[in-house]
């Protein structure tokens, strides 16, 4: 399960793990935060009750700060230790941090050998193809975070210009494979258990990462397991998935508290209910809900009533 900010929380990650997820990430962890200190930014590491295996994610412009982030997080319940160098959104590619990295591929390779040396768990790195199309860089990228000592990485095929836009470029994460020896995992437009095996036998990665496609959909993961073992899979039945359902409500409420966990939830609600007949006067009902009760309410006679047209 890729990471995603306000989304891969341990609500979520308990969730996609309990579908047949083989490996869950935390949400993008603020380096800088975690050297301040603050207490908001350590709750989002992974904890002591949840499924492993799990990594932990921070992101940064400054190789010493990742690297004494890297030290925080090492102290945590965590398997690996991943460094973001993808994500696009304007509010940390202006501190240097996320995909600007690969603006300057020197400053980011400092940063994998910081963290490398100074902690003991495995390192990964997440990044995208370059920084534009014009200065794609995704082969020089990923020979530099290998002789740097990163354990895998992870390769989203789009350039950070394209946001989540247009397509990615699997040929280029396929190529990006064959010519490290570390393993290489895919991500991008991984939508329906299908295209995930597809990707699977033909880009020579050694495993592939959802984000998009599982939000609302935790499913997939099962579902492309059953297809890898047996060459078919399963529809998850309308109860199965209210049960799913109210189990993630229950979980955000023990995390965060009744009134902050339903507030939360409402954007799960949203993805839940995506493609379903009835959907947006759903979604209008969950948004007015302020207690566990009415939210477990709406979900046990919406989605025990309907059946599902699931596209993934």
């Amino acid at each position: 399960m890729a990471p995603i900010a306000g989304m891969t929380d341990g609500p979520y990650r308990k969730i996609a793990m309990e579908q047949g997820a083989g490996l869950t990430v935390s949400e993008l962890i603020s380096a800088n935060a975690l050297v301040r200190d603050s207490r908001r930014t350590f709750d989002m590491l992974p904890q002591d009750d949840e499924p492993r295996p799990v990594s932990a994610q921070i992101f940064g412009g400054d190789p010493e700060i990742l690297r004494d982030a890297a030290l925080v997080v090492e102290e945590s319940p965590c398997d690996y230790i991943d460094i973001n160098f993808g994500c696009p959104v304007k509010k940390v590619v202006k501190t240097g941090a996320g995909s600007a990295m690969l603006q300057n591929l020197k400053k980011a390779g400092q940063a994998v050998e910081a963290v490398v040396r100074a902690v003991k768990k495995p390192v990964t790195v997440k990044f995208r193809t370059g920084w534009t199309f014009e200065t794609v860089n995704a082969l020089e990228s990923a020979k530099l975070f290998e002789d740097k000592g990163a354990h895998a990485i992870t390769l989203h095929g789009r350039t950070a210009s394209q946001g989540y836009s247009g397509k990615a470029d699997w040929e280029l994460i396929s190529e990006v494979a064959n010519s490290v020896k570390i393993p290489v995992i895919g991500n991008g437009d991984i939508t329906t258990p299908e295209i995930a095996i597809k990707r699977l036998n033909e880009s020579a990665c050694s495993a592939i990462m959802i984000g998009r496609g599982a939000l609302g959909y935790p499913w997939i993961f099962r579902q492309i397991n059953e297809l890898l073992e047996t060459g078919l899979y399963t529809k998850p039945a309308a109860n199965e998935m209210a049960g799913v359902i109210l189990s993630h409500i229950r979980l955000m409420v023990g995390h965060y508290g009744e009134k902050t966990g339903i507030r939360k939830m409402r954007t799960h609600m949203g993805y839940y209910s995506r493609g379903v007949t009835g959907g947006a006067r759903f979604r209008n009902r969950v948004n007015n809900t302020k207690t566990r009760d009415e939210m477990e309410n709406l979900v046990t006679g919406f989605f025990d009533d309907h059946q599902y047209a699931v596209s993934a």
